[in-house]
């Protein structure tokens, strides 16, 4: 062994100093360090720690953002989308007006053909003439209450009666027109035109369903 303060080197014996200096020759023992926790007794009966709360990793400006699906009921809560489909003008069909279209049509073609009894050669036939005004001004009157009912709706019943004599008088007229010479011409179709304006009114009294 060797001298750590005079450097002589001699063999190992049972002395424990230098020969040569007097300095000790004893090599110092291990020390362990100093621990920087030292546990109490009172711990050592405590649980671990639990694991600490990870913030969720954020997301930067280059990052694609992940969208998660929608909360519950957000699909249910869309309106639906309206269909492309096409609205007809007519929405539904009155058997009532229907027959006011027609009894007018019917009145204003018989009251034009009656009139032509004025350039007749001759005396003229009052009777033609007066029918033919009457069908044409009758005629013109179903069809405003057809276009424009709120216009005859302020006469409320008395127009509905007007209606059911117009109706009941036209057949009649047409029935003599038929069968007479003198009275008018195209009575089948002034009859047909009063019993479509007697069936409209029945229907717009409700006494016909």
């Amino acid at each position: 062994m060797r001298c750590n303060n005079c450097g002589m080197d001699y063999i190992m014996d049972n002395s424990s100093n230098c020969p040569r200096c007097g300095a000790s020759l004893v090599q110092p023992g291990y020390q362990q360090p100093p621990q920087q926790y030292q546990q109490y007794p009172d711990q050592q009966n405590q649980q671990p720690p639990q694991g600490q709360y990870q913030q969720p990793p954020q997301q930067y400006e280059g990052q694609p953002q992940q969208y998660g699906p929608p909360q519950g009921g957000y699909y249910q809560q869309q309106p639906p989308m309206p269909s492309q489909q096409r609205v007809p003008t007519v929405r539904k069909v009155d058997l009532t007006d229907s027959l006011f279209v027609i009894s007018a049509l019917l009145l204003v073609a018989a009251g034009f053909q009656n009139l032509d009894a004025l350039t007749w050669w001759g005396p003229v036939q009052f009777a033609p003439v007066l029918l033919g005004f009457a069908a044409l001004a009758v005629g013109v009157l179903a069809v405003v209450m057809v276009v424009m009912p709120a216009m005859m709706k302020a006469l409320g019943q008395v127009m509905d009666m007007l209606v059911l004599v117009f109706g009941i008088v036209f057949i009649l007229w047409g029935l003599a027109a038929t069968f007479g010479d003198t009275i008018g011409m195209l009575g089948g179709l002034i009859t047909a035109a009063g019993l479509g304006m007697l069936f409209a009114g029945m229907l717009r009294m409700g006494l016909v369903k």
